[in-house]
């Protein structure tokens, strides 16, 4: 799940794959779950969906860098469907 701050939460539980070719890896993924706006952006209901699709390269045997893109919506089983994007880059270390 995730918070902003303004106070929105989702919280979700989805299915994900990773595709690995070489020291690069691709990672689908689709999640639905709850949405409570707090003080953030309306959706439109609380039942929202969450695709994502993310890149990543292997730089070290236990590190990574990686760009993903998300979109959120209700596919419009809401009066409305405003839907937002998220993009982010992370970079991951195993211990």
């Amino acid at each position: 799940g995730f918070m902003t701050e303004a106070g929105a939460t989702y919280l979700y539980t989805g299915v994900q794959t990773e595709y690995e070719f070489g020291r690069f890896n691709f990672t689908p993924s689709f999640t639905p779950g709850y949405y409570n706006p707090g003080d953030g952006k309306d959706l439109g209901h609380v039942l929202e969906f969450k695709s994502e699709i993310k890149i990543g390269f292997d730089i070290f045997e236990n590190s990574s860098l990686s760009y993903s893109y998300s979109h959120l919506s209700n596919s419009t089983i809401g009066e409305s469907n405003p839907g937002t994007d998220n993009q982010q880059i992370t970079f991951s270390r195993n211990f």
